[in-house]
């Protein structure tokens, strides 16, 4: 009788010992493993796959850095868009370089896109907030943003990117001299402001500034109503530039904004 009791409490082990192994397979299989799976691997280190993957998609936008709002005075969108960030300050702050080329982490824009190192108050003309990129989006994903970052440790190649006031060579004597841009447009965010608030004014040009860039000047026929710069940069090649207009007090006021041979304006009203 022992026997056949040792026996059968043997079988019983076995029988319960595979029924558990099975559970705990389903298990496994239910419910994958505990580790998390590899960030995907970044794309391509060059400055067309960085502007096909990352900024065409969340930051060359109309209400971003594109025509007509470029804010921070930076379009990711035009041609020349290597010029505007290799060795170039940023307008937020004076003494930070957006890419240093072969150092990330002197670069300014990366830690824009990663949220770092973003104390302090930034130039009233160039924008009023320093927050993290892209602005209202999710983060960057890791892969994205060590795709920039392998890009600019390789040394920030421009890789072709052409300057935007380029001409073809066969483009003959009706290509464009180096002379200042004439005014095409003025243009705000908002038109009516209340007062203490700001609003943004764009000035789009007829071309690409010349070589030793163009000044262009700022007037306001009422300072007490609106709190405008007196002058502005335009650096070689740029043809659009941004500034922040502060509403003072309750009134109506023109800005007139003077450069080349013309000039145009805007009216803004300031309300309570």
């Amino acid at each position: 009788m022992r026997s056949r009791r040792t026996a059968g409490v043997g079988r019983l082990v076995r029988v319960t010992g595979i029924v558990l192994l099975a559970l705990f397979a389903a298990l496994v299989t239910a419910c994958g493993s505990d580790t998390a799976p590899p960030d995907a691997a970044p794309g391509d280190p060059t400055l067309a796959a960085v502007r096909s993957d990352i900024f065409n998609g969340t930051c060359a936008l109309g209400s971003c850095h594109a025509a007509p709002t470029l804010a921070a005075k930076l379009n990711l969108h035009d041609n020349g868009l290597c010029h505007l960030l290799v060795n170039h300050k940023s307008c937020l702050f004076s003494d930070k370089m957006l890419i240093v080329p072969g150092k990330p982490e002197e670069s300014f824009l990366l830690n824009k896109l990663r949220g770092i190192g973003l104390d302090g108050d930034p130039d009233s003309a160039c924008a009023t907030s320093n927050q993290q990129m892209p602005l209202g989006q999710p983060p960057l994903s890791g892969d994205k943003l060590a795709q920039i970052e392998n890009w600019i440790r390789a040394g920030a190649d421009c890789g072709g990117d052409v300057p935007p006031d380029t001409v073809p060579t066969d483009a003959g004597i009706d290509a464009p001299d180096d002379s200042p841009a004439d005014v095409a447009s003025v243009n705000a965010v908002a038109t009516t402001i209340h007062v203490t608030e700001r609003t943004q004014v764009t000035v789009t040009f007829t071309h690409g500034a010349p070589t030793a860039g163009q000044s262009i000047t700022i007037a306001v026929d009422n300072g007490n109503v609106l709190s405008v710069p007196a002058s502005a940069f335009l650096a070689r090649g740029m043809s659009s530039v941004t500034f922040d207009v502060l509403g003072q007090m309750v009134g109506t006021a023109t800005i007139t904004v003077s450069s080349g041979t013309n000039s145009k304006s805007i009216t803004i009203t300031v309300t309570a």
